[in-house]
């Protein structure tokens, strides 16, 4: 009887088990790609500078095989600087360089489906374009000349522009059919996304040169004058600002860092090298940590299997950081060889940072802190991924890189 009994619960348990799968139990969306080999992965959209609209820089992976080693799939060549990591939706990256010229690269083959100047008015000059983002068959494009242009995504085509007072260095997002971003003119704008018609705007008291990000109804943003603040996104209220130039550790600076959102906090770099922790319901600082350089990247977050929730940044002191986020205690630094100008991300469980200096991006795996990948490339977001593939975003080319791990 006991071994009848025995055999009884585990056939239950395996049936279980089996429907549980076929269910997809255990996991959600938001868990990255699980599968036992890339090309069975489902394809993960990157459709915005930091992923997601919380800005986290972060795609979480179940399996291994993301992770490196990787080798070079293939290369295009935009002849000139890339500085934000394109655009990724449907298997399709939207990429854009310094003097807007635009293309929609297949990722599967690297076939261009369509190229475009964003700002033909300005062709062969340099625009300084934003980064580009991707939201319901749109690509929506913002340069420093006050220029916000919608196109379609299947054939580049303009579908809408508009002209927005100041220059724009603030990244736009996406969220519920309405664009948000900064301008240098001291306004947080919110654009209609089906037409380009301005809802709200916010005045700030100094410029907003960072990219908001957004969490739970509310609009985090940082100003270029030591200012965190958050709006309402349905009209753009103020719901709290802090200025971090009268709150401990003080000092001043300005925010090229775009806040991200995780963990109950909202985390921001000054310029002046100074990482902040902010409560995301009141303002409050909650800790802050000195690197001993500039930082004009944003931070990544994330929570990678086997450690603490964490902060990754790079700084001009040549060292990549991971902070506790929650205490702001340095877990570890790596020597990157020379000063990080940009954003890290964080892919499966490795970093992703580079620097100029050098000419190189490297991975570092989050647990170890030992570098499990070099390339010989360089820039700014150095690495994204659409769950099958990486992309390396060097000074000029986009790189796919094949997972070789099985």
């Amino acid at each position: 009887m006991p071994n009848r009994l025995g055999r009884f619960v585990v056939a239950l348990l395996a049936l279980i088990a089996s429907l549980c799968t076929a269910a997809g139990c255990g996991g959600s969306s938001g868990d990255g790609p699980s599968a036992s080999s890339p090309s069975q992965a489902a394809l993960v959209p990157w459709p915005l500078f930091g992923r997601v609209p919380e800005r986290t820089h972060y795609l979480p992976a179940k399996e291994r095989f993301l992770d490196p080693p990787l080798k070079e799939a293939w290369s295009i060549n935009t002849h000139a600087l890339i500085e934000f990591p394109p655009a990724i939706a449907n298997g399709v990256a939207y990429v854009v360089n310094k003097y807007g010229n635009a293309k929609a690269v297949r990722l599967n083959d690297r076939k261009i489906l369509w190229e475009r100047n964003t700002n033909p008015k300005d062709k062969g000059k340099p625009t300084d374009v934003t980064g580009p983002v991707y939201d319901e068959g749109k690509v929506f494009f913002a340069d420093v000349d006050g220029d916000l242009v919608a196109v379609d995504a299947k054939s580049g085509t303009e579908v809408w522009k508009r002209k927005l007072v100041g220059h724009l260095e603030s990244s736009p997002m996406a969220v519920g059919g309405t664009l948000y971003l900064g301008t240098d003119k001291t306004n947080v704008v919110a654009v209609r996304a089906s037409d380009g018609k301005v809802l709200w705007q916010f005045n700030s008291p100094a410029a907003i040169k960072a990219s908001p990000s957004f969490h739970d109804g509310r609009l985090y943003v940082a100003d270029y004058e030591s200012g965190v603040f958050c709006l309402a996104v349905k009209n753009g209220k103020l719901i709290w600002r802090t200025n971090t130039s009268k709150a401990p550790p003080f000092g001043k600076g300005g925010f090229f860092s775009s806040p991200a959102i995780a963990f109950g906090r909202v985390y921001a770099a000054r310029d002046d090298g100074t990482v902040f922790a902010f409560d995301e319901a009141s303002g409050k600082v909650d800790w802050s940590f000195p690197t001993n350089n500039f930082v004009y990247g944003s931070p990544a977050v994330a929570r990678v299997p086997g450690t603490p929730p964490s902060v990754y940044i790079g700084s001009y002191d040549e060292h990549l950081y991971a902070l506790d986020a929650r205490s702001g205690k340095q877990r570890w630094r790596f020597d990157v060889g020379g000063p990080v100008p940009g954003t890290s991300t964080v892919i499966g469980h490795t970093v992703y940072a580079s620097s100029f200096k050098t000419r190189e991006t490297v991975g570092v795996d989050a647990r170890t802190h030992r570098k499990t990948f070099e390339m010989k490339q360089a820039g700014y977001t150095p690495m994204v991924s659409d769950g099958r593939r990486l992309y390396l975003i060097g000074y000029y080319e986009l790189v796919g890189l094949q997972p070789t791990r099985p």
